[in-house]
């Protein structure tokens, strides 16, 4: 754990004990405090959504890291993992971090080599939960429409989005990514007809496994915040961390949600799912993270291209480390069943540009 300073050491120290794939520790009274600053703070205006451009993946595909890369652009703005928390007075919060110097940085539950802090972009899972009314509990696919959604809640997503903007000054462009957001893919791009997607993929022999691997760590950490003194939010017996896509009950009832041959079969159907629903998606750019991994600068460039966003400028110090990073990993994984995932995988890897009977690439991102 890194800390920006003795106050941020106070007041965070908890902090990454007790993560999780979303908000699940009560923090009314703290978000109730904060709140009390917006009767001295001058009212923030959203800013309009134009353009937003979503990162559609399954779990595990590299793409926190495709979002460091494009989150370090200067016109991009986000949810941080701090605006997760206090979803409610986002403007408060980080208005009061920026005022105390608080910020707080260390590896994710995950336990897979990627650094995060209050300021990193989030996936806002609980704030999209809220929104499409999902359900952490229920594995169900549910078809949404903008129709199936009250006007409140349209018009909800928007200004929270705005006001996420807001705390960027200068940038104008929305970004998100959130694996759970797949299947609704096509209610955003009702929501958002301008909307830029991108559809980032993995080999499948590695996301497999390593959706496995994000399973168990979240069962280790809810049992251990289970086990712990803060109060939960809400009852859970059990997170699975996949895409709500339609067959997800029939393999949990098949095989199990620890079995690679769910994963698999998600793999394929994310592909499938997105390929059936490109009609709906009129702006949709599928990139493949091993692209990323050879060639971080070129890829962006590209994604950027098509987001119509300009290209980061030669001096950009930060984007250049980001990608001088790009691979670099402190964790081993040792994964399994390859075989049987190219055999349920084949025919989508072979659109997809995968050599079914290449070795997979490293298996350490």
């Amino acid at each position: 754990m890194e800390y920006a300073n003795w106050l941020s050491r106070l007041l965070l120290h908890q902090g990454f004990s007790r993560q999780f794939a979303f908000p699940i520790v009560d923090n009314a009274a703290t978000a109730q405090a904060i709140g009390l600053l917006r009767h001295v703070l001058p009212r923030q205006h959203p800013v309009p959504i134009r353009k937003p451009i979503f990162l559609l993946c399954l779990p595990r595909t590299g793409s926190t890291w495709l979002q460091e890369l494009l989150c370090a652009h200067p016109d991009v703005g986000y949810f941080t993992h701090l605006m997760h928390h206090f979803p409610n007075a986002i403007q408060e919060a980080c208005t009061l971090a920026r005022l105390l110097g608080l910020e707080a940085r260390g590896e994710r539950f995950i336990r897979d080599s990627v650094v995060q802090g209050l300021g990193s972009p989030s996936e806002g899972l609980a704030l999209w939960g809220e929104w499409l009314g999902l359900d952490p509990a229920c594995l169900q696919y549910e078809a949404l429409t903008v129709a199936d959604l009250e006007p409140g809640t349209v018009r909800d997503m928007r200004q929270t989005m705005g006001i996420a903007l807001a705390q960027f000054p200068g940038r104008s462009r929305f970004f998100c990514k959130n694996p759970a957001l797949i299947p609704y893919a096509p209610v955003l791009a009702e929501l958002f007809p301008d909307a830029a997607f991108i559809h980032l993929v993995r080999d499948p022999r590695l996301t497999a496994n390593s959706m496995q691997k994000l399973l168990v760590r979240c069962d280790e950490q809810l049992t251990a915040l289970k086990a712990g003194r803060a109060r939960l939010t809400m009852r859970l017996d059990r997170f699975i961390p996949y895409p709500r896509l339609p067959r997800l009950v029939e393999y949990m009832d098949r095989f199990g949600p620890d079995d690679l041959r769910t994963t698999a079969r998600l793999w394929r159907d994310a592909a499938a799912f997105l390929d059936e629903q490109a009609s709906r998606l009129p702006r949709l750019l599928t990139v493949r993270f091993e692209d990323v991994l050879a060639d971080p600068a070129g890829t962006v460039q590209t994604i950027l291209d098509f987001c119509e966003l300009p290209g980061f400028a030669p001096g950009h110090a930060a984007f250049r480390e980001l990608c001088a990073r790009t691979g670099r990993v402190a964790h081993i994984n040792r994964y399994q069943g390859y075989a049987m995932i190219t055999d349920v995988c084949r025919d989508a890897m072979v659109r997809l540009g995968y050599d079914p009977t290449a070795p997979p690439p490293g298996t350490n991102v």
